[in-house]
């Protein structure tokens, strides 16, 4: 086990400690007293900076990082230290490799804005973006790089919040175009189909009824979605959806059941799923709010109810059904963007 420690008069923290004390002679570069001098002054830094950093050591880019990068690893943490980068991150190796190769083979740091990853951190193939920079760690002789000095700022949810942004604007944009409840459906597909990142898919389906009352006959119309429509075949959707019939009488599914399955493969559990053949419409409007839908293919999709008043004690529900982005977590700040779009109505 290494001796060398810090004279950093501030107390070194838990995992500072974990670093110092690893076995470091079980890796490549053998043990910290035999580090270069310039390498040890850079983990001394990073290891009491409160700004996220890491550190790849020439050859096979051997991994070191901070208490403030962990968040950055998620569940690669804390298996990820003193591994090699091809280790810890196999899924982006390719491009992280050319930029440390580059770094070293040209002594000359390089920076990244708002740059896309699909990592495996957490259960799934998740869209992350962040902004970082590269720099060289010579070796105390000057005479080659010997590691790459890493500062990276997640903003993952700062795009994804423009992104979601642009998509509030554009509603905004077109209220004026707005002249019934059907032609305000289609504008709302419209958007979402020119904006499908967050929101792959939707569907719109109208429900007349009376309030209070549980023996009329309720039918649910299609009135719009992104999907394209062949004029013989009709709507063009993929198999992995519930039935999505144009028309559906809903008196069917009074006392339908359904099985419910908590979402265990992602860092957060928001709610409950439930697996269905067909929309869960009329569950949708007895119980108000939203329903979570597991889908065939393991994706998901959500389902919000808005109840519009029309006369005579009648009401519209106007329920949405949005697909979720494979590539994200069904977060709460995800579910408040879904609610605005619900709220187009109003």
């Amino acid at each position: 086990m290494s001796t060398y420690r810090s004279n950093t008069e501030n107390k070194e923290s838990d995992f500072a400690n974990t670093v110092y004390n690893y076995d470091w002679s079980s890796t490549l570069f053998g043990p910290m007293e035999l580090w270069d001098t310039s390498l040890k002054n850079a983990v001394t830094l990073s290891l009491h900076s409160v700004f996220p950093i890491n550190i790849c050591v020439y050859p096979n880019w051997i991994y070191l990082y901070n208490k403030a990068w962990q968040p950055i690893l998620k569940t690669k943490h804390p298996s990820a230290l003193g591994k090699p980068v091809k280790e810890v991150w196999p899924e982006i190796y390719e491009i992280i490799d050319e930029q440390l190769e580059k770094v070293r083979t040209t002594g000359k740091g390089i920076f990244y804005s708002d740059c896309l990853f699909e990592l495996q951190r957490d259960g799934y193939t998740e869209e992350a973006y962040f902004n970082y920079t590269y720099s060289p760690i010579f070796k105390s002789d000057g005479s080659s790089v010997c590691a790459v000095f890493v500062m990276a700022q997640e903003n993952t949810q700062k795009v994804l919040n423009n992104r979601r942004l642009k998509i509030v604007g554009e509603f905004g944009r077109r209220i004026t175009e707005v002249e019934s409840l059907e032609n305000a459906s289609h504008i709302i597909t419209e958007v979402l189909s020119d904006h499908n990142a967050d929101i792959p898919y939707a569907l719109i389906y109208f429900v007349e009824h009376k309030l209070n009352t549980a023996s009329e006959s309720l039918i649910a119309r299609l009135i719009a979605t992104t999907f394209d429509c062949d004029g013989e075949k009709g709507w063009l959707f993929p198999n992995y959806l519930p039935e999505t019939p144009a028309i559906i009488d809903l008196t069917k599914d009074v006392n339908k059941s359904y099985n419910t399955y908590p979402e265990v493969n992602r860092e957060t559990i928001l709610s409950s799923f439930i697996k269905c053949d067909s929309w869960p419409l009329h569950l949708l409007i007895e119980e108000g709010g939203h329903i979570m839908v597991l889908l065939k293919d393991g994706s998901q999709a959500v389902l919000l109810l808005t109840k519009i008043p029309l006369d005579e004690g009648r009401v519209l529900s106007a329920i949405l059904i949005c697909g979720i982005n494979r590539r994200r977590k069904l977060d709460e700040k995800y579910m408040e963007f879904l609610k605005v779009c619900q709220n187009s109505y109003d």
